[in-house]
């Protein structure tokens, strides 16, 4: 029994059953609306997924380009994509993989920037972001524009200071494997913005046959509103708009206690 497989199989369909929201992808959309010119965008997502941000981009009529580094995730946006000509995506790395250039947009959404997956880079994690961001100004044709989407805490060792068993997701997919994934808490350092913790995924098979799967301690780099801020700035990027929690208000500096999501729409000059 292919234990990888099943484990991993079973994460993308809870996960595309469970991350269903549209509340960004409908902001992401009005943003469109406003601010470019009305005209069908070549738009990149990076980290696409499942689809659930590129395939309504281009129902809304856009030229999309999707890639990611999980093929189980991929596949089921292949099949949401099915029929469509203005969407191609592809297997690929964020970190080490060309992303090409000539974009209108690139969206680097869904919390991407708190959750890379540094893996054998040997890059650490604000690098790993900051190198994110550069990519992303580099495919951009002069004039285009990045639509970046992440947490953004007033607080973060409130949020992120954790202790207890938690899990995220858990349920049963479509071929009968139930799984949980399973979370014992996390720690962050003020100092270095680090936050650690560990977790695991409990699987069981349809044959009845129960496992542990992708047991690790993982750690992220959180970063400050100067920190990305400085990113776009050293890449060449222009923030032109920023929002609060997905509404008009713009994000304050320094931060206030309500704030949580950050969206910045950034022009490459």
């Amino acid at each position: 029994m292919n234990r990888d497989f099943i484990a991993k199989y079973w994460y993308a369909y809870i996960y595309e059953q469970l991350e269903n929201q549209t509340n960004d992808v409908e902001f992401l959309l009005s943003i469109l609306q406003k601010h470019t010119d009305g005209s069908s965008q070549k738009i990149l997502e990076v980290a696409c997924g499942g689809g659930r941000i590129c395939i309504p981009l281009a129902q809304a009529g856009h030229t999309v380009t999707g890639f990611d580094a999980d093929e189980h995730m991929l596949l089921r946006c292949y099949r949401r994509m099915k029929g469509m000509s203005n969407i191609t995506c592809y297997t690929a790395n964020a970190l080490t993989s060309d992303w090409g250039t000539g974009f209108d947009v690139v969206v680097l959404g869904g919390n991407f920037l708190i959750n890379i997956e540094t893996g054998e880079t040997g890059m650490d994690y604000a690098q790993a972001q900051q190198v994110v961001i550069h990519k992303a100004a580099f495919a951009l044709k002069n004039g285009g524009h990045l639509f970046l989407d992440f947490d953004l805490h007033y607080d973060p060792a409130r949020i992120f200071n954790r202790s207890g068993e938690s899990s995220y997701f858990n349920g049963t997919d479509d071929i009968g494997t139930y799984g949980r994934t399973v979370s014992y808490g996390s720690v962050y350092d003020p100092v270095t913005r680090i936050c650690t913790g560990t977790r695991h995924w409990e699987i069981k098979a349809n044959n009845g046959e129960s496992f542990i799967a992708f047991s690790e301690q993982w750690h992220k780099h959180i970063p400050s509103q100067a920190q990305v801020y400085g990113w776009l700035s050293e890449a060449g990027l222009t923030i032109e708009r920023s929002y609060k929690n997905y509404t008009d208000e713009p994000i304050h500096e320094p931060l206030d206690e309500s704030m949580h999501r950050a969206t910045i729409w950034a022009r490459k000059d």
